[in-house]
């Protein structure tokens, strides 16, 4: 069957969290990206696989996701070996591979296939990795049969949205600039109001408070993919951004970094 084959292909990776939903589903809501022009002609499956990367530390002060080294010189080369495996095993069809830098709505994606439900954070929680994953797509003009897959829906308790710094979610929507993981992430000087939205948050690149507090995370397996427990760094120094190599923080200037490092040190020691 073709479900087994791909099973196979995911599994000569490690991937073991993959399911399937139609393109159809998803091309009213595709991201305009340079990477669209990839997909393939008459699209009509996308296969879409998890990569959970919680790496178990107790202190950190950067995002999880950014503490195993940069997910992209992972998470992608995995899927394009898996792209050659499906492409031996099924000729003549086409399958391109996706990974953050992607026309496809990576969560809602994931959510079709029955990978999990999506938050009012706006992140896939799986029933068993929680919100720690990374998603990826191979988008086919292989025909598959998608059956209705029903998953458990977000609690819509609120926690996130109180423990927000920003108080960036509002009624399920994300409003981008008041998020302190994307005040973490700009470049030049801070606004006030922004200099003391990053004294309260934790993190100097990041920040995961709505899912710390999230109840569906509660439970969630404390570690991730093996290939994500290796050369991790969770504690950044100050003066250490600029020499460090393959982390997920450094596609921007090391600056952006060590003046969040900077503001840290003010809350540590004011």
């Amino acid at each position: 069957m073709e479900e087994d084959k791909i099973a196979q292909a995911f599994a000569q990776e490690e991937i073991y969290e993959w399911g399937s939903c139609a393109y159809a589903q998803l091309e009213p809501h595709l991201l305009s990206c340079r990477n669209r022009s990839r997909i393939p002609p008459h699209a009509h499956t996308v296969l879409c696989a998890l990569f959970p990367y919680r790496v178990p530390v107790r202190e950190h002060n950067i995002s999880r996701y950014a503490i195993p080294p940069d997910y992209h010189h992972i998470v992608l080369p995995m899927l394009q070996r898996v792209v050659s495996r499906l492409e031996r095993a099924f000729p003549g069809y086409a399958f391109a591979a996706f990974s953050d830098n992607s026309p496809i709505p990576e969560v809602r994606a994931a959510s079709l296939s029955g990978l999990g439900c999506v938050g009012d954070h706006g992140l896939l929680i799986h029933p068993v990795y929680g919100s720690w994953v990374f998603i990826g797509e191979v988008v086919t003009d292989l025909p598959l049969s998608v059956p209705f897959r029903e998953t458990a829906g977000c609690l819509h308790c609120g926690a996130c949205a109180k423990r927000c710094p920003g108080q960036a979610l509002q009624a399920g929507n994300l409003e981008q600039s008041r998020c302190l993981s994307h005040i973490t992430q700009k470049k030049g000087q801070l606004s006030p109001e922004e200099q003391e939205l990053l004294l309260r948050g934790e993190l100097a690149w990041g920040c995961d408070l709505c899912q710390e507090v999230c109840p569906m995370n509660k439970n969630a397996r404390p570690m991730g993919m093996q290939v994500f427990q290796e050369g991790c760094i969770p504690v950044i120094a100050p003066g250490q951004a600029a020499s460090l190599s393959g982390r997920a923080f450094q596609w921007r200037p090391a600056a952006v970094i060590e003046r969040n490092l900077e503001w840290m040190e003010k809350k540590e020691n004011p």
